[in-house]
């Protein structure tokens, strides 16, 4: 204990912060603490940003479940591995690539971290519109419940129509959520006078590479 006590002290000295895994409470495996280490005018646009980790976990999880009900009355089962591929990747990913990076730019006010989740957090965007869509020229099948997979399905299969229906609607409602994320998040990204920081670093970097 005095060991474990020693190397979080010797940590703190050298500025480096331990992060403690705290959620979800019955199972820990991420640290999240809004409200002690995000500051306060920042918080709500966090949790909101939280809500569209959240929303997009959801989607997700009801996409394998009206994907695996479309598959049990015989769409195939490669439309199954497709939704339980996009869960697997799509959530992981969505933490460490865009969300990730936002918390650690509210929490030190990073412009790199800032340029990661414009970055990843645009594509994350994308991959919500094209999934409410779910034209078949990208998505194989019926693999995501969108508004075209919908109508095709609920001709031969009603109760499974209107699984996809609400697919259609959680894909639709995570896309305004994300719209307004990230709409305020780069208001305050130019307010702040990151976006000229940023600038900066991106012309000493290519200055640094020229030389």
């Amino acid at each position: 204990m005095q060991e474990v006590r020693r190397k979080e002290e010797a940590a703190a000295r050298a500025g480096i912060v331990l992060e403690e895994k705290n959620w979800p409470p019955f199972f820990p495996i991420i640290h999240h603490d809004i409200a002690n280490e995000i500051p306060v005018h920042l918080q709500r646009l966090q949790y909101v940003a939280f809500t569209s980790l959240l929303g997009l976990v959801l989607c997700l999880t009801w996409n394998i479940i009206a994907v695996t009900s479309a598959w049990i009355r015989g769409e195939g089962v490669k439309i199954w591995f497709l939704s339980l591929i996009y869960f697997i990747a799509g959530v992981p990913g969505a933490y460490v690539l865009w969300y990730r990076p936002l918390y650690r730019a509210f929490r030190t006010d990073s412009a790199l971290n800032f340029g990661w989740f414009f970055l990843f957090y645009l594509l994350h965007l994308g991959f919500c519109i094209l999934a409410a869509v779910a034209p078949p020229i990208v998505f194989k099948g019926k693999s995501l419940t969108g508004i075209l997979s919908a109508i095709d399905v609920v001709g031969d299969h009603a109760v499974i129509g209107i699984f996809y229906f609400v697919g259609f609607g959680l894909f639709c409602i995570e896309t305004l959520i994300s719209i307004w994320v990230i709409q305020q998040v780069y208001m305050y990204f130019r307010g702040s006078g990151k976006a000229a920081e940023m600038k900066r670093e991106a012309a000493r970097g290519a200055m640094r590479a020229a030389i």
